[in-house]
């Protein structure tokens, strides 16, 4: 490419890339917002695959549609959570159980979501941790703590400078991980490894009550992502209206079904013909199996760049709901980013405990009873009593 050429492409990818970043729907608050909830959810149980070899790719077909139904019960949960939290300026889940609820219910409400809040942390941040460790210990022999302290110390810079910056990283992170994700499925179907016409013929694995199964998994999926709420409702002071909250419900639900969609499909492909890409317990890591089968070694530090964005994202969010839940109690310290560095620290630790724990017992069981305890603590209050009075109000 000769100079001019050089300077004509410059010009126009720089205008193009600076028009991006400018327009409307790039800047608004609300996709930053949305993003939080994608960071929330898109943690390695997500991006590796693990998620949807659970709860989807055993139903054939039909467990490729569940993702609509899954979100919209953790869309419908974080509409109401986040937009009563941001009418009522209640943006850490504490203050939100004492508006919403009160009385003696309140205070039961608050020691349960404590609880669930814990239990998330040690959930959907042990895997976090655990998952961009292992990954980085299969690639380059790295040990698990070298390869998770990094993780937990980056994590815990993000969340130092409050809402703004949390908010503003995952937008990005998130533009990466839409991209990287669509990538790895276009590049995967186009190598013919897939074979989507046998997959599509074949019986589901779960041939028992296929549908009536497929669709509770896809229920309590979504409400055990429903605690990805906690997240968001963190950062709703930046929302300026109902209008906004719906707006960032909206472009995260569409968002996150569109990824889920990909990665479940790009499994489903291979199942002919490797029925152990589903199998935990065989394979950890369905998505790299299937990367490291293309004979792309490229690909392979892209799923790494993945991998570290979805995890970043994911705690990074954790940490932020933290520091607005605990930040009363540590109020003795009086500089606010070093109150905040300790609640993010205790935090990740619990997330490290956690990420003890084995890849399949994460994603299987300790998802399992938080899915169960978000039915009864978030997604029938936020349909029932929370709905009511923002009716109301």
């Amino acid at each position: 490419m000769n100079n001019r050429k050089k300077t004509i492409f410059t010009i126009l990818f720089g205008r193009l890339h600076t028009s991006i970043l400018l327009s409307p729907f790039f800047a608004a608050s609300y996709v930053g917002v949305a993003s939080v909830w994608l960071g929330g959810h898109f943690g390695p149980g997500f991006a590796t695959g693990a998620f949807s070899a659970q709860y989807y790719e055993r139903y054939g077909w039909i467990g490729l549609v569940m993702p609509l139904l899954a979100m919209l019960i953790t869309g419908g949960v974080m509409f109401y959570m986040v937009e009563y939290a941001r009418s009522n300026g209640t943006t850490n889940y504490r203050s939100f159980v004492q508006s919403a609820f009160g009385g003696t219910f309140g205070k039961v409400m608050a020691i349960f979501y404590d609880i669930l809040f814990i239990g998330t942390v040690i959930g959907a941040g042990g895997l976090a941790v655990a998952g961009e460790a292992n990954i980085l210990g299969k690639l380059y022999g790295l040990g698990f703590w070298t390869a998770a302290i990094p993780t937990i110390l980056v994590s815990a810079l993000l969340c130092l400078y409050g809402s703004k910056l949390v908010a503003r990283s995952s937008k990005y992170m998130m533009y990466a991980i839409v991209v990287i994700v669509l990538m790895i499925f276009v590049l995967s179907s186009a190598s013919g490894k897939p074979d989507y016409a046998a997959a599509f013929a074949a019986p589901a694995i779960e041939q028992k009550n296929t549908l009536l199964n497929a669709i509770w998994k896809a229920i309590l999926y979504g409400c055990f992502q429903s605690t990805i709420a906690f997240n968001v409702m963190s950062v709703a002071d930046l929302l300026e209206s109902r209008k906004e909250t719906k707006k960032a419900v909206l472009t995260g639900y569409i968002v996150t079904v569109v990824l889920m969609i990909a990665i479940a499909l790009t499994l489903f492909g291979y199942i002919p013909s490797n029925p152990d890409i589903i199998n935990l317990g065989k394979t950890p890591v369905p998505m790299m199996s299937i990367i490291m089968g293309l004979g792309m070694p490229w690909l392979t530090y892209i799923f790494v760049i993945l991998m570290t964005f979805a995890v970043l994202t994911s705690t990074a969010g954790i940490a932020n709901a933290g520091c607005r839940r605990f930040d009363k109690l540590l109020g003795g310290i009086k500089n606010v980013q070093l109150r905040r560095a300790v609640i993010t620290a205790v935090l990740l630790l619990i997330a490290a405990f956690g990420a003890w724990l084995d890849m399949e017992r994460l994603t299987k069981t300790v998802t399992t009873y938080i899915g169960y305890a978000g039915i009864v603590g978030l997604v029938i209050p936020a349909f029932t009593i929370v709905r009511a009075k923002l009716n109301k109000k």
